[in-house]
């Protein structure tokens, strides 16, 4: 007879290998239809985690914050190209002090994470960007991103967007200003722009769109955010117009590789008609001569 942690051993390892078995069924599963270039992720619920667990505010966000990794490992196994998550708004900047400074704290510590060489960015050639307004970040964490994103900046297998001091609205004000300067520098030795109104009627959407934070990316494809809302909260508004939005009921920490499946999954059967729809609206912003 095996002793009981000889069995305990047994059970673990067999609990695994199913385990492990069925996530790559799942896999394949999805493999099989098509699959987003780009999901989004609003990641809501850390704290309401916490709060039905009795725990401190700052442990909902260390589980948060794991549970990122696995889904990032998750999306790149899939072969989705582009991931961009919704990590801090410049709204949360007026949470309380402590609050924030914790949350400072544990992004700069995961931050450094990547820069070791077993990373996840390593392991899956990934091209880090930080959208958002990084002025506003405190010294450390502003340095430690710029390092990452140098660091990331010739990895071409796939992109993570960590979406950080963002907000949508501060993100298209950023880029009309910067579509505006680079307008009227291109032209003001012409003599083509004299006042507001000619500007108007010369600036295009794609002068726009070149300088949104997240230029260089398609739009995406699928957006999930989880804790059962439904907002967008400020969140990716200019570029998430056609794209399919999925409303997970559980808590971030809480997201698993089911809810990661049938969020792929949804996308998956609705795709036939979002194609329809993105060629419809192509068709009326350049019609065909």
């Amino acid at each position: 007879m095996k002793a009981p942690n000889e069995s305990c051993n047994w059970l673990s390892w067999l609990a695994t290998a199913l385990q492990t078995s069925l996530r790559r069924m799942m896999l394949w599963i999805l493999v099989a239809g098509p699959i987003p270039h780009h999901i989004a992720i609003i990641m809501d619920g850390n704290r309401r985690f916490a709060q039905r667990r009795n725990l401190q505010k700052k442990s909902g966000h260390e589980f948060g914050a794991e549970r990122l990794m696995l889904a990032l490992k998750d999306c790149y196994e899939l072969g989705v190209k582009y991931v961009t998550v919704y990590a801090f708004s410049i709204e949360n900047f007026k949470r309380s002090p402590e609050e924030v400074g914790v949350l400072m704290d544990l992004m700069q510590r995961k931050l450094e994470s990547l820069l070791e060489k077993e990373s996840l960015v390593n392991r899956f050639g990934v091209r880090v960007q930080f959208p958002g307004n990084l002025r506003l970040l405190p010294d450390g964490v502003r340095r430690t991103a710029e390092k990452v994103m140098a660091m990331t900046k010739l990895n071409d297998r796939a992109v993570l967007n960590v979406c950080v001091a963002y907000t949508s609205t501060d993100e298209i004000v950023h880029a009309v200003q910067g579509a505006c300067q680079g307008f009227i520098s291109r032209v003001s030795g012409l003599g083509f722009v004299n006042n507001g109104e000619s500007l108007g009627g010369c600036l295009m959407v794609e002068d726009i769109e070149r300088h949104l934070y997240t230029a260089g990316c398609p739009d995406p494809d699928l957006l999930i955010r989880t804790s059962g809302e439904t907002r967008l909260s400020n969140f990716l508004l200019w570029q998430s117009g056609l794209c399919y939005l999925q409303a997970c009921g559980a808590m971030w920490p809480e997201f698993s590789f089911r809810h990661f499946f049938m969020a792929v999954l949804y996308y998956q059967r609705a795709y036939p008609i979002l194609k329809q729809k993105k060629k419809s609206f192509k068709g009326l912003c350049c019609p065909s001569e």
